[in-house]
């Protein structure tokens, strides 16, 4: 039976890990011409901006505020930008489809967007989410949330929505496969991501009924290893332009 309190330490140990693999693959693509002008945009505690003043040195690093990015204090005017940087998480995936075009007459003629976002709608612990948020005594609560799809986009939808307004469009996914201490590792990754939603409007014995439901059913469906590892798929789609 599980609390509030976090089942295990690693869980923040994964979450930083794999943000700074995904930032590093993506930047690795980037090309020779280092870019003087950088916005950045991120919804999660994590340290996008240090690796970007890491892996290119000497450049301007600002964050792009999307409640001013239509307006004329935006911090970066049209065609000033040399790269575009974006970490798309849970809060920002429903407005990839249409912020992801949008944000190319903030580049320069050549300026690249290189952003990348989670694709495990389907994988086994988000689809369970669901289920248990669907069956059980707060169904009438967590339902809606359950329906509320935050990002479908396939990759081939994603490059029909870019090409128009990107010269060069690259999309590709790569998979994650998370080596966990235990599923309560994922429940405490996912208390703060994708569970969210589902915690927030229940009381706490509620919430507490719904954690041990859930780890109950993740137990059946990621059984350990040999070596006692919890294996967890993690995909994400990366997505590397150039205006």
């Amino acid at each position: 039976m599980i609390g509030e309190e976090p089942l295990f330490s690693d869980a923040g140990i994964f979450a930083r890990e794999q943000q700074e693999r995904a930032v590093s693959e993506l930047l690795r693509d980037i090309g020779n011409d280092p870019p003087r002008r950088i916005a950045y945009l991120q919804t999660g505690p994590w340290t996008t901006r240090e690796r970007l003043e890491l892996r290119f040195p000497g450049a301007e690093v600002s964050p792009l505020d999307l409640s001013r990015l239509d307006g004329p204090t935006s911090r970066f005017a049209r065609n000033e930008v040399d790269l575009i940087y974006c970490d798309g998480d849970l809060e920002l995936l429903p407005l990839l489809p249409d912020l992801l075009p949008k944000l190319a007459d903030r580049l320069r003629f050549g300026g690249r967007l290189a952003a990348h976002f989670p694709d495990n709608l389907y994988e086994p612990n988000r689809v369970l989410a669901r289920m248990v948020a669907a069956d059980g005594p707060w169904a009438k609560q967590l339902l809606p949330i359950a329906k509320t799809r935050p990002f479908g986009q396939t990759m081939e939808e994603l490059y029909a929505r870019l090409r128009p307004v990107y010269a060069l469009v690259d999309i590709w996914e790569t998979v994650h496969l998370c080596v966990m201490s235990g599923v309560g590792v994922i429940v405490d990754f996912m208390k703060t991501t994708s569970l969210a939603p589902y915690l927030a409007p229940l009381d706490e014995t509620l919430r507490k009924a719904f954690l041990n439901r859930f780890v109950t059913e993740l137990t059946q469906a990621y059984p350990p290893q040999p070596d006692g590892a919890v294996l967890l798929r993690f995909p994400r789609i990366c997505v590397l332009t150039r205006r």
